[in-house]
């Protein structure tokens, strides 16, 4: 028994020396370094499809699967980014770029006839 509670007590200040010599203060802060790297950018995703409809600032497309976000091929409305679409009429066949912009709405960033 005195050779079990020996081998006990040698282990546990093991233990406790390791802890202690670990104990020292944890400073994450990481003001000093460069995140540039680290900015994320949302991601574009690219579809084919055809204009069904045209509103200001808004384009009602049916696409093909987007692969990319894991979408079946469906009929939309997207949000138009700047003068994109510009020279696209209903009935136009289209290649897109889009992302998802703010209060989650998809935008598109590029859009061109094929």
């Amino acid at each position: 028994m005195k050779k079990l509670t020996l081998a006990i007590a040698l282990f546990s200040s093991i233990g406790i020396a390791q802890a202690a010599s670990h104990e020292h203060e944890m400073d994450h802060n990481m003001s000093g370094h460069d995140m540039s790297s680290h900015d994320m950018q949302p991601a574009m995703h690219q579809g084919m499809g055809v204009v069904k409809a045209i509103k200001a600032g808004k384009m009602q497309i049916t696409h093909e699967p987007i692969p990319s976000l894991q979408w079946p091929a469906m009929t939309m409305w997207f949000e138009l980014k700047g003068h994109a679409g510009h020279d696209i009429s209903v009935g136009d066949k289209v290649h897109f770029e889009m992302m998802q912009g703010e209060k989650k709405k998809w935008v598109i960033e590029k859009i061109e006839k094929q």
